[in-house]
Protein backbone atom coordinates (compact mmCIF):
# COMPACT_ATOMS: atom_id res chain seq x y z
CA UNK A 1 0.00 0.00 0.00
CA UNK A 2 2.49 2.41 1.11
CA UNK A 3 4.82 1.48 -2.12
CA UNK A 4 1.75 1.87 -4.78
CA UNK A 5 1.16 5.64 -2.82
CA UNK A 6 4.49 6.09 -3.15
CA UNK A 7 4.82 5.63 -6.60
CA UNK A 8 1.73 7.02 -7.29
CA UNK A 9 3.50 10.41 -6.40
CA UNK A 10 6.27 9.89 -7.99
CA UNK A 11 4.39 9.58 -11.25
CA UNK A 12 2.39 12.55 -10.25
CA UNK A 13 5.39 14.84 -9.80
CA UNK A 14 7.29 13.28 -13.44
CA UNK A 15 3.95 14.00 -15.11
CA UNK A 16 3.38 17.55 -13.76
CA UNK A 17 6.89 18.69 -14.77
CA UNK A 18 5.69 17.66 -18.34
CA UNK A 19 4.88 20.51 -20.97
CA UNK A 20 2.11 19.30 -23.25
CA UNK A 21 -0.10 20.76 -25.23
CA UNK A 22 -2.64 19.85 -28.18
CA UNK A 23 -2.59 19.26 -31.96
CA UNK A 24 -4.79 18.19 -34.27
CA UNK A 25 -3.76 15.61 -36.90
CA UNK A 26 -6.65 16.76 -39.46
CA UNK A 27 -6.66 20.48 -39.22
CA UNK A 28 -2.87 21.24 -37.64
CA UNK A 29 -4.48 23.22 -35.14
CA UNK A 30 -2.03 23.79 -32.36
CA UNK A 31 1.49 23.08 -34.45
CA UNK A 32 3.06 26.43 -33.13
CA UNK A 33 1.88 25.45 -29.77
CA UNK A 34 3.82 22.21 -30.46
CA UNK A 35 7.12 23.57 -31.33
CA UNK A 36 7.05 25.73 -28.84
CA UNK A 37 6.40 23.06 -26.37
CA UNK A 38 9.44 20.81 -28.03
CA UNK A 39 12.14 24.40 -27.45
CA UNK A 40 10.99 24.50 -23.83
CA UNK A 41 11.40 20.62 -23.27
CA UNK A 42 14.88 21.22 -25.07
CA UNK A 43 16.29 24.38 -22.95
CA UNK A 44 14.65 22.51 -19.97
CA UNK A 45 17.15 19.33 -21.13
CA UNK A 46 20.08 21.67 -22.11
CA UNK A 47 19.77 23.85 -18.12
CA UNK A 48 18.65 21.27 -15.86
CA UNK A 49 19.57 17.72 -17.06
CA UNK A 50 22.84 17.76 -19.29
CA UNK A 51 23.95 20.85 -16.63
CA UNK A 52 23.49 17.73 -13.62
CA UNK A 53 24.53 14.70 -15.91
CA UNK A 54 28.06 16.75 -16.23
CA UNK A 55 28.01 17.43 -12.15
CA UNK A 56 27.33 13.67 -11.71
CA UNK A 57 30.33 12.71 -14.26
CA UNK A 58 32.80 15.26 -12.83
CA UNK A 59 31.57 13.53 -9.55
CA UNK A 60 32.28 10.15 -10.52
CA UNK A 61 35.50 10.55 -12.30
CA UNK A 62 36.91 12.57 -9.49
CA UNK A 63 35.83 9.39 -7.21
CA UNK A 64 38.04 7.35 -9.67
CA UNK A 65 41.07 9.69 -9.30
CA UNK A 66 40.50 9.38 -5.59
CA UNK A 67 40.30 5.48 -5.34
CA UNK A 68 43.42 5.00 -7.96
CA UNK A 69 45.37 7.60 -5.92
CA UNK A 70 44.74 5.69 -3.34
CA UNK A 71 45.36 2.15 -4.94
CA UNK A 72 48.64 3.38 -5.88
CA UNK A 73 49.94 4.92 -2.57
CA UNK A 74 48.61 1.34 -0.70
CA UNK A 75 50.77 -0.63 -4.31
CA UNK A 76 53.72 1.79 -3.10
CA UNK A 77 53.64 1.21 0.32
CA UNK A 78 53.54 -2.92 -0.18
CA UNK A 79 56.62 -2.57 -2.70
CA UNK A 80 58.66 -0.78 -0.11
CA UNK A 81 57.66 -3.54 2.97
CA UNK A 82 58.49 -6.09 0.66
CA UNK A 83 62.18 -4.63 -0.04
CA UNK A 84 62.46 -3.96 2.91
CA UNK A 85 62.15 -7.87 4.19
CA UNK A 86 63.89 -9.10 1.36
Amino acid sequence: SSLTRSLSLVLDEFYAGLHKCGVSAATGDGIDDFWDVIDKAANDFETDYLEDLKNRVSEQQAKKKAIAKDDIHRLERDIAAQEETN
